[in-house]
């Protein structure tokens, strides 16, 4: 895929370029994350600052920075440099954290930057649920950051056996606290996780369907893999044959950058971890 390729999704007109920026930092242990569920050490390292420099100038038709999708982004040490690079860009970041916006990005003067420089920010139910933050601490922030907003709010959910039974009273609770949007995505295991995490987090049959025609809202956008149909099914959710290559996948125009620079042109997990030994 070349900055300026003639070849673009009509649906998808602007690419979103992924900066896996700090993958292996994390000041949460959830179960479900890529990363834990290969139960190896990572090693993949923090992302220079040059490389990112590098992969935003590189594409001339960025609509947003997404950074690290593994990993708390708020915890790369080159993240207030990459949100001036994003700022000379012209770029907004589309942020996604665990909740706990470590450190200063729990003051008011961190928040108000994050929302000034964000069209949006996602926060991770992960988190309090098996990530090892209190749930009210959770709420708390959130509700903080609500309340100093600028851009847009949204939640993402991993949806699993222990959570999928709360997800109306979640969505309720959204629309409450005034939630932009949320992203619902049934859970995704690796084909190395165990059996045992399989046991405890699998949705039982019936669930994906039943979550499908209850979680709808005229107040909070509901989006996510949950709704994908299934000609789109392999791209993301069950892990396929899809190579993010295909014109009717809607992520032919996003880009994965890696620590060391090299790139993936698919979110499907089963196939980044599986392609190369790098992954291993």
């Amino acid at each position: 895929m070349t900055p300026n390729s003639e070849v673009r999704n009509q649906n998808y007109p602007m690419r979103r370029l992924t900066l896996l920026t700090n993958p292996d930092t994390c000041n949460l242990h959830c179960p479900l994350c890529f990363l834990r569920q290969r139960r190896v050490p990572a090693g993949f390292g923090e992302m220079p600052i040059e490389i990112a420099r590098r992969a935003i100038e590189k594409y001339s038709d960025v609509c947003e920075v997404i950074p690290s999708t593994m990993g708390e982004p708020l915890l790369y040490s080159y993240f207030n440099e990459l949100l001036d690079i994003c700022a000379e860009s012209g770029i907004p970041m589309n942020l996604t954290t665990n909740g706990s916006f470590p450190g200063k990005w729990k003051t008011d003067e961190g928040m108000k930057k994050l929302v000034a420089a964000c069209s949006d920010i996602k926060v991770s139910t992960l988190a309090y649920e098996m990530g090892g933050l209190d749930e009210l601490a959770w709420r708390r922030n959130l509700e903080k950051l609500l309340a100093l907003r600028a851009s847009s709010v949204s939640l993402q959910v991993t949806l699993h056996r222990e959570n999928f039974e709360r997800a109306e009273q979640l969505l309720r609770w959204a629309e409450q606290v005034g939630i932009n949007r949320i992203k619902w995505n049934p859970v995704v295991f690796l084909d190395c996780a165990s059996q045992e995490l399989r046991n405890r987090f699998a949705l039982p049959d019936g669930a994906v369907e039943r979550l499908q025609g209850a979680l709808h809202s005229d107040k909070v956008r509901c989006e996510g893999s949950l709704y994908f149909e299934s000609s789109l099914g392999s791209c993301a959710v069950t892990g396929g044959d899809c190579t993010g290559n295909s014109s009717d996948c809607p992520f032919a125009d996003e880009v994965w950058v890696w620590p060391d620079g090299h790139e993936d042109h698919c979110p499907n997990p089963r196939i980044r971890w599986a392609k190369s030994s790098y992954y291993i």
